[in-house]
């Protein structure tokens, strides 16, 4: 490479002492030499605090006095602090290979009209086990990502590198509800991809730790897709209107909804399975397939009721 920018691997952290010290020396352990860590920390009530002041000065560390409660704050907090010419993405469960930003940078340098890319990520357990690739054969190529992102988010957040001054350009992660709490880093991207092209390295270079005790666990109408997401993505017409018609973004409410009809169907919950029925059916109100799904799922409903009798 020719030239050497400094990236800035920005980490945001709350109680993760199990966790953290993975996290810190995969992305101290890079073989990409000009970096910096800047870690902050969401007042941890664990041992996570202490852990991070082991790394002294190989990190730079940002104490919070009282807890957000969501990822955005922590995120946005040390990105703006860092220095570097290159931003990436670390949550502190999260790990990395060791070349993976030597390969992003070379990647980004190369293609200067690409503000952000991501890689393919391989899923570890709570025991750092090392699983499938994360939605592998399913990732879009690098280019537009508008449209695939309204089927899924299929960017793994601590795979992200993105110009700095792109963050200063179009602004940092959305805290307000409920973009904090279901995905800020979606609607991050869809704001990218309406405007850019994303990159996509299909290298398997970090790692993503699949855990029951993530934010969104205990929501029930974001899972398996967060719906509330989507609903909000149709309200705030600046985000695609000119990019995608309106009929496209109901079409993305309407499959999550029925993907996640189907999954509560499945695990016996008809009235969950119902709710999304009727909240597609408010989008769609002449379709067919849409009152399908809900009589069967009334009757499913009807006849569980019947049988506590």
């Amino acid at each position: 490479m020719v030239s050497n920018p400094k990236v800035s691997i920005c980490i945001g952290t709350y109680n993760r002492e199990k966790y953290v010290r993975e996290c810190l020396d995969s992305a101290l352990r890079q073989t990409y030499p000009n970096i910096e860590v800047v870690v902050v920390d969401d007042a941890s009530t664990d041992r996570t605090v202490e852990i991070l002041r082991e790394y002294g000065d190989r990190i730079t560390l940002i104490l919070r006095d009282t807890n957000s409660g969501i990822c955005p704050i922590t995120r946005n907090q040390a990105i703006q602090a860092s220095t570097g010419t290159y931003v990436a993405l670390l949550d502190s469960d999260d790990a990395w290979y060791p070349e993976k930003i030597e390969r992003q940078v070379a990647f980004l340098e190369a293609h200067p009209d690409i503000p952000l890319c991501h890689t393919a990520c391989r899923v570890i357990d709570d025991a750092s086990r090392e699983l499938e690739v994360r939605h592998e054969g399913r990732i879009p190529p690098t280019g537009a990502y508008f449209r695939p992102l309204l089927d899924h988010c299929w960017i793994t957040i601590s795979s992200v590198m993105m110009r700095r001054t792109h963050y200063d350009t179009i602004g940092p992660f959305n805290h307000r509800d409920p973009y904090g709490y279901l995905g800020e880093d979606h609607e991050f991207f869809l704001r990218t991809a309406a405007r850019y092209s994303i990159g996509f390295l299909p290298e398997v270079l970090g790692k993503y730790r699949k855990s029951a005790a993530g934010i969104t666990a205990g929501n029930w109408k974001a899972k398996p897709e967060p719906v509330p997401l989507f609903q909000a993505f149709l309200r705030d017409v600046a985000l695609w209107k000119g990019i995608v018609p309106k009929s496209e973004m109901v079409e993305a409410i309407v499959r999550a909804c029925r993907t996640n009809s189907d999954y509560w169907r499945h695990q016996g919950y008809p009235d969950k399975a119902l709710w999304f029925d009727r909240e597609a059916l408010s989008l769609k109100p002449w379709s067919p397939a849409l009152w399908g799904d809900g009589l069967r799922d009334g009757a499913y409903r009807l006849n569980r009721l019947l049988k506590k009798k």
